[in-house]
C-alpha cells in the first residue's frame, strides 16, 4: 500500500529499559539488533518529526548496538553528536566523526557499530534526492551513489548544519504547509548534494573524440551548463572563436553540429530526471520546459527518434516498475 507523503512523522521515546530500546529500534527501522549494557546507567532517548517526505531524528544509547540496517525507500543522513560509530558501507569500515554526516544509499545493506552514542538523522525521500540530483545534470539511472571514501568539504559540511537548523526551527514552530514542506525537502538534498556530489553523465567519447581543444572545452561547457540557454553563437562568443570557425570544428572532429549537440545532451537530460521523476508529481511539458524545449510536440519528436520511444513512456516506467507502487 503507498504510503502518503504528507503523513505526519512525529514521536518521541524514553527509558531505561535495554529491551524496549532494542525492540522499538528493530521495529522502527526493520534491523537486526546486539545490545549490550553500559557501565552507567542505561538511558534511550528517540525523537522524530516531519513526514514520509523528510522527517528530523534524535537518538541518544546509552550502551552498545550493533546490528544490520536494510534497503530502504529513504536516504538517510546520520552524524554523531557524541560517542562512538563505525559503519561497513559494502567493504570498507567507516568510522564516523563527530559533526561530520554520511549518508546511508537507499538500496544497500549498512552494518554498524555504536556505542554511547548521540546522533542525529535527516531521512529524506529517495525520490526526491534523485529528481534533485537529476536535475543538477547527474546520472542517477543506475540510483544514488555516495562516495564515502572522499570527505565532504568544510564548507559544505558548515552548509548541511546551517541547512538542518533552518529547517528544524521551521518544524518545531509550527507545521508548514505541504509546499513549504516539500521545498524545505528540496532544500536538503540539495545541501546533501553538495557534500557528496553525484557522477555527472562523462562526455568521454566526444571528449577524446575531438582533436581541437576548443571543441574539448566546448563540449564540457555545454554538459556543464545545459540547463542554460546556449546557442550555438552564444557558445562561438565563449570560445572567442567565429561561428564558422566552431561549426567546422565540430564537422570535422565529431561529424555534427555545435546546436545538434547541445540538443543531444539535453534530450539526455530530460530522460535522466524523467527517469527520475514521480509521474502524479511531474509532467513531461514541466520537465522538457525546464531543459530548453519550448515546443513539446517538436521534443516529443526528438526524443522518440533519439531513444525509441516516447518522453510519456519513459516517465510512466516507475509505475509499471515490478513492486512499484
Amino acid at each position: 500500500m503507498p504510503i502518503d507523503d504528507a503523513m505526519p512523522v512525529r514521536l518521541e521515546v524514553a527509558g531505561t529499559d535495554l529491551g524496549d530500546a532494542a525492540t522499538f529500534i528493530a521495529d522502527l527501522y526493520g534491523a537486526d539488533l546486539q545490545v549490550e549494557d553500559a557501565a552507567v546507567p542505561f538511558e534511550f532517548r528517540y525523537a522524530a518529526l516531519g513526514d514520509a517526505t523528510m522527517s528530523l531524528h534524535t537518538a541518544r544509547f546509552a550502551g552498545h548496538l550493533a546490528g544490520a540496517l536494510p534497503p530502504s525507500d529513504a536516504v538517510i543522513v546520520q552524524w554523531l553528536q557524541s560517542g562512538s560509530s563505525r559503519l561497513d558501507t559494502g567493504g570498507d569500515v567507516l568510522t564516523m566523526e563527530p559533526g561530520v554526516p554520511v549518508p546511508l544509499m537507499p538500496d544497500r545493506t549498512f552494518s554498524f557499530e555504536m556505542d554511547d552514542y548521540e546522533q542525529r538523522l535527516v531521512h529524506l525521500s529517495r525520490t526526491v534526492v534523485e529528481r534533485v540530483a537529476a536535475e543538477q545534470g547527474a546520472d542517477v539511472s543506475a540510483g544514488l551513489r555516495f562516495d564515502h571514501s572522499v570527505p565532504p568539504s568544510e564548507q559544505s559540511v558548515r552548509t548541511w548544519h546551517n541547512t538542518v537548523s533552518l529547517i528544524s526551527h521551521t518544524l518545531r514552530d509550527g507545521s508548514p504547509g505541504r509546499l513549504l514542506h516539500a521545498e524545505m525537502a528540496r532544500l536538503a538534498a540539495a545541501s546533501l548534494l553538495e557534500m557528496y556530489p553525484q557522477q555527472r553523465p562523462a562526455p568521454v567519447e566526444a571528449v577524446h573524440a575531438a582533436r581541437s581543444a576548443h571543441v574539448r572545452a566546448a563540449v564540457e561547457y555545454v554538459h556543464e551548463n545545459a540547463r542554460t540557454p546556449i546557442t550555438t553563437s552564444s557558445l562561438a562568443r565563449h570560445l572567442d572563436i567565429s561561428l564558422r570557425a566552431l561549426q567546422e570544428a565540430f564537422q570535422r572532429d565529431l561529424r555534427s553540429t555545435p546546436n545538434a549537440f547541445i540538443r543531444q545532451v539535453r534530450l539526455d537530460r530530460v530522460r535522466q530526471e524523467l527517469l527520475a521523476s514521480e509521474p502524479a508529481a511531474t509532467t513531461v511539458r514541466e520537465v522538457a520546459a525546464g531543459w530548453g524545449f519550448a515546443h513539446l510536440g517538436r521534443f516529443a519528436q526528438q526524443y522518440q527518434v533519439a531513444f525509441g520511444e516516447g518522453p510519456k513512456v519513459t516517465l510512466d516506467r516507475t509505475t509499471r516498475a515490478p513492486g512499484g507502487g
